[in-house]
């Protein structure tokens, strides 16, 4: 099996990143890097070996799959370009701005007969994966995810720039329709939400309760899942899960709960999702977050912010 060729459109941070791990796998080539900032794109390709760009379409002729880690606004534009080129790809979360822009991204994808993965990256956090076979039929999902500011990611509001993370994760385990959202944000720092909490409510009976903050002093990523046989605590960031479990025996007339810090292997999220993504590609099979999963909680966190600006535009109607 010839190695896949690849490239990445972006390369801040994440993009990086992304690039740093396709360098890395033996089953494929990084061929080139793109970004708009040369001073970027080129300290990127040097450290890396590589050529770079500054326009993404000198790349598109080049490759067989990419990587696109640019700002959301325009994961649309540069992720149809990219399918209707034939070339798998991998965007960043969130898959687009808009559920529309994300339907057709997904029909585009389908039309060129292309793989399409979407980076919600904790589907393979190490502790979510250790956590994952544990998790049955939740009754009530409490997360936290908190963080000081940062001017990546401000483009849009901190329900897409950290929540839609959890809401995927939400999604995926409660397997159920939304009957009812409840929600409501803050604009801090800047005049997007940079705080906000939400409680869903499901078909199935199971409700979820969600805050995320990129105002708050200390980082925070927990993920807390209740069930009928037990309990999950899962910390995202320090890679810890928590297992608080009913045990047959009693202690004077009552249940016993046993808890137990589970062992999880430590693997790199995103070397994990990457591997993944190239897999995908060189052996024809499924993608883990495909785009119709980036599509569903894209869907529930535009209904979220407008829940939310709903309830601001109430509360400034009151202040008046």
């Amino acid at each position: 099996m010839y190695p896949i060729k690849v490239g990445v459109i972006g390369v801040g941070r994440l993009g990086a990143f992304h690039a740093e791990k396709y360098q890395q796998l033996g089953s494929c080539e990084l061929v080139a890097v793109a970004d708009i900032n040369e001073r970027r794109a080129k300290k990127v390709a040097k450290s890396l070996g590589v050529e770079f760009l500054t326009d993404y379409h000198g790349l598109l002729d080049r490759v067989e799959a990419v990587s696109i880690a640019t700002p959301t606004s325009t994961h649309f534009e540069i992720g149809k370009d990219c399918l209707e080129q034939g070339l798998h790809t991998l965007i960043e979360k969130p898959i687009c701005t808009s559920p529309e822009q994300a339907e057709e991204l997904i029909e585009t994808a389908r039309n060129s007969g292309v793989k399409l993965q979407i980076g919600h990256v904790e589907r393979f956090n190490p502790a979510i994966l250790r956590a994952d076979s544990l998790i049955q039929r939740p009754l009530f999902v409490e997360v936290h995810r908190l963080g000081n500011f940062s001017r990546r990611g401000t483009d849009v509001d901190v329900i897409l720039d950290l929540m839609i993370h959890d809401l995927d994760l939400v999604i995926h385990y409660v397997n159920s329709p939304v009957t009812h959202v409840s929600a409501a944000g803050v604009p801090v720092l800047t005049p997007q939400g940079d705080i906000a909490n939400v409680r869903l409510e499901f078909e199935n009976g199971c409700v979820a309760n969600l805050t995320a903050s990129r105002v708050s002093k200390e980082k925070t990523r927990k993920f807390r899942l209740f069930q009928q046989n037990g309990y999950l605590s899962i910390d995202l960031l320090n890679h810890e899960v928590t297992w608080v479990k009913k045990v047959d025996r009693q202690l004077l007339g009552r249940p016993i709960i046993l808890p137990r810090n589970l062992k999880v292997p430590p693997k790199d999220a995103l070397e994990e999702e990457i591997a993944s993504f190239v897999k995908a590609v060189a052996e024809d099979g499924p993608v883990k977050v495909t785009g119709e999963d980036g599509l569903r909680a894209l869907s529930l966190a535009t209904t979220i912010k407008d829940e939310m600006l709903r309830r601001l535009e109430t509360f400034q109607v009151f202040l008046n």
